[in-house]
């Protein structure tokens, strides 16, 4: 199991709360940061700005999307660039564990700036977490564990992401294009080069990174997708066999049925009879 992995689990375990400060600010003109030694944990996000901050004498670049985690014992200095002022949204918060209620530790990657590229993704629920710290209604502790998991999960998964090779991010990223497109015309006929061409490759190298990365070819890939569609139409919907075979762009019901038993096994019939949902003829 990866350390990404041993940091998710560890997150389901404990539940998180607010301590110390928090806030959205816009640092002063001549702001630097050399806090003491911490004793709790901090989530430092930049809204917009430059500068460079330090961790364990490390240093990192701060830019718009740049997110911080900082643990317990980290030594931290930081500064902007005074053309390009930041501005910041933070929260310090402590972890407990759900059993012990004692504080615990999160043993977090050495690296601990994550470059949102999608700031979409996390500014929003740091804003959320803020205000709601700030509000202190009653049942306010439950939504701010939940939404503290989520900021970590985020950080965390985008973490991961940037430590793989650029070269497999980017290939997988086009697999989850491709496979998007494919999902929104399962109707239609594919033409493959067409659909290869959207991320500017040919359909035999899409193909070939199709079966490295998920062990399927592209067409097997247009089956599977199709496939899985009509799973959830024959279980949670009144269309009928011949419908679904329609809708999912093959020609005659007998190919449609075979490619189907072929996939799961057993004929689409079989399955519809076990939802009984259909008010149409199944031919």
């Amino acid at each position: 199991m990866s350390e990404y992995s041993l940091l998710l689990n560890r997150c389901n375990e404990v539940y998180f709360t607010v301590s110390g400060t928090f806030g959205k600010y816009r640092c002063e003109p001549t702001w630097s940061w050399q806090p003491p030694s911490f004793h709790d944990y901090d989530v430092w996000y930049a809204v917009s700005g430059q500068g460079e901050m330090q961790i364990n004498e490390v240093s990192y670049d701060i830019q718009p999307g740049s997110c911080f985690v900082i643990r317990p014992g980290d030594r931290v200095t930081a500064e902007q660039n005074p053309h390009h002022m930041l501005t910041v949204l933070f929260c310090h918060f402590i972890v407990n564990d759900i059993t012990k209620e004692a504080a615990e530790t999160l043993i977090l990657p050495d690296k601990r700036c994550v470059n949102f590229r999608e700031m979409s993704a996390i500014e929003p629920l740091l804003q959320q977490l803020i205000e709601l710290a700030h509000r202190q209604a009653e049942d306010d502790p439950i939504e701010i564990n939940l939404l503290l998991k989520l900021i970590l999960t985020r950080w965390i998964r985008e973490s991961e992401r940037q430590s793989m090779p650029h070269q497999s991010y980017y290939h997988k990223q086009i697999i989850l294009k491709i496979q998007d497109s494919i999902r929104l015309s399962l109707s239609e006929t594919v033409n493959y080069e067409s659909l290869a061409k959207s991320v500017g490759f040919t359909a035999r190298y899409v193909s070939k990174l199709m079966k490295e990365y998920t062990g399927i070819t592209l067409k097997e890939t247009v089956t599977k997708l199709r496939m899985e569609r009509a799973v959830h139409l024959l279980t949670e919907t009144t269309m009928s066999v011949t419908e679904i075979s329609s809708a999912l762009g093959y020609t005659d019901i007998y190919t449609f049925s075979k490619l189907f038993k072929r996939h799961f096994g057993y004929a689409p019939s079989r399955l519809r009879s076990l939802h009984p949902a259909d008010t149409g003829n199944d031919e």
